[in-house]
C-alpha cells in the first residue's frame, strides 16, 4: 500500500484554533498564568459531547492574548498540514472568539494570523487561504462584523465566510449577509447539517446559497435531499474522525460517508480540529483505507474531489492534480 501521508491533498474543513498543538496550549497558559481547559488532559483532549467541545474550544481560544500567538498558529498550522501531504488548504478562523482579548479589535488578530499562514507557505510550500466564521449564536451585529473583517482582507488571503456555532439557531436572519459576503468576492461555505437534520441544510441552501457545505452528512435521512446535492454538485465537507468524537455517530461503521458517496453526492474528508480530536488529515485517509476499505484508487479519487472541490487557482489544482496521478502510478 501506498503511504499516504505522501498523497498530494487538499484540506477544505480544517478550523485553525482546532489545530493549535496541545504544546502551545500549554506553553500559552502558562506564559500567563491561566488555566488549563479542563478538558485538556495529560493523554490529551477529552469532551464529553459536543457542548462540551464547544466549551474546551471557547477556553483554548481564551488563551490567545498576544498578536503573536496568531503568527505562531498559523506558521505551525502550516507545518503541520505539509507534514500530512496537504498542498492547499482552506481553513475558518473565528474572529468573534478573540475580539474581547483586543479591545474589540477584529482586523489585528486575523491579520497576524495571515501573516503566519504566508510565511508558513514559503517555508514549507503549503498554502492556506482563510474562511472567517459567522458564530450564529452571537446574532447578526457580530456576523456583520465578521463580514466587515472578512471584506478587508479579500484577495489577500480570505477566501469566504463560513457559518458556525449552534445549529439551532435561525438562519434566516443571516441571509443578507451572505448576499453581501458574495457580492463581495467571497464564498459561501456554511457548516450544516451535522447536528441538526436535513431541514437545516435545505434552509442553508435556500438562505446562503452556499457553494460547499461544512459537515452535511444528516443530509442522508432525506433521499431528495440527497438528489438535489448530487444534482447541483454541491460538495459537502466530511470530517468522519470528527462527527465520531463529537457523537454525531457511533462508529464509522454507522457514518453515511460511503452512502452519500455512492449516491451521486460530492463528497470530501477533512479533519476538522485535528490537534483537539488528535487526527490530522493523513488518519482519516488511514481510517478510510482500514475501516471502510478503500483501495488506493478510491483515496486518490477522493483527494482528487477535494482538489476540485476548493477555490484554489486552476494552476495549483491542475499541479496538485498531478501529483495525485503521480502517487497513484508510483508503485
Amino acid at each position: 500500500m501506498r503511504d499516504l501521508r505522501t498523497l498530494p491533498k487538499a484540506e477544505l474543513h480544517i478550523h485553525l484554533e482546532g489545530a493549535m498543538r496541545v504544546e502551545t496550549v500549554r506553553e500559552l497558559a502558562e506564559r500567563d498564568g491561566s488555566p488549563l481547559p479542563s478538558g485538556l488532559t495529560p493523554d490529551g483532549w477529552r469532551f464529553d459531547g459536543f457542548l462540551d467541545f464547544i466549551d474546551q474550544y471557547i477556553a483554548m481560544c481564551g488563551l490567545m492574548t498576544h498578536l503573536e500567538d496568531f503568527r505562531r498558529l498559523g506558521m505551525e498550522a502550516t507545518e503541520d498540514l505539509a507534514a500530512n501531504g496537504v498542498r492547499y488548504a482552506e481553513a475558518v478562523f473565528t474572529p468573534s472568539a478573540h475580539a474581547a482579548a483586543f479591545d474589540d479589535d477584529w482586523t489585528s488578530p486575523l491579520e497576524a494570523l495571515l501573516d503566519g499562514l504566508a510565511a508558513g507557505a514559503r517555508a514549507h510550500g503549503t498554502v492556506v487561504r482563510v474562511t472567517p466564521d459567522v458564530v450564529r449564536d452571537l446574532g447578526v451585529d457580530a456576523a456583520e462584523r465578521t463580514l466587515e473583517v472578512a471584506r478587508k482582507f479579500v484577495d489577500d488571503g480570505v477566501v469566504g465566510l463560513n457559518c458556525a456555532g449552534s445549529e439551532r439557531s435561525e438562519i434566516a436572519p443571516f441571509a443578507a449577509v451572505f448576499r453581501a459576503a458574495k457580492d463581495a468576492g467571497l464564498r459561501s461555505v456554511p457548516h450544516a447539517g451535522e447536528w441538526a437534520g436535513p431541514d437545516n441544510v435545505w434552509r442553508t441552501l435556500a438562505h446562503f446559497e452556499p457553494d460547499r457545505i461544512g459537515h452535511g452528512v444528516r443530509s442522508i435521512e432525506d433521499p431528495r435531499l440527497v438528489d438535489h446535492l448530487a444534482t447541483e454538485a454541491i460538495p459537502l465537507e466530511i470530517s468522519p474522525l470528527s462527527n465520531i468524537a463529537t457523537g454525531v455517530y457511533a462508529s464509522l461503521e454507522d457514518h453515511p460517508f460511503l452512502a452519500l458517496r455512492d449516491a451521486g453526492v460530492v463528497v470530501t474528508l477533512n479533519s476538522d480540529d485535528p490537534a483537539m480530536f488528535g487526527a490530522w488529515i493523513t488518519d482519516v485517509y488511514e481510517e478510510a483505507r482500514v475501516r471502510w476499505r478503500l483501495r488506493d484508487e478510491d483515496l486518490a479519487a477522493l483527494a482528487g474531489a477535494a482538489v476540485r472541490a476548493s477555490f484554489a487557482d486552476d494552476g495549483t489544482k491542475a499541479a496538485i492534480e498531478r501529483g495525485i496521478e503521480s502517487w497513484l502510478s508510483s508503485p
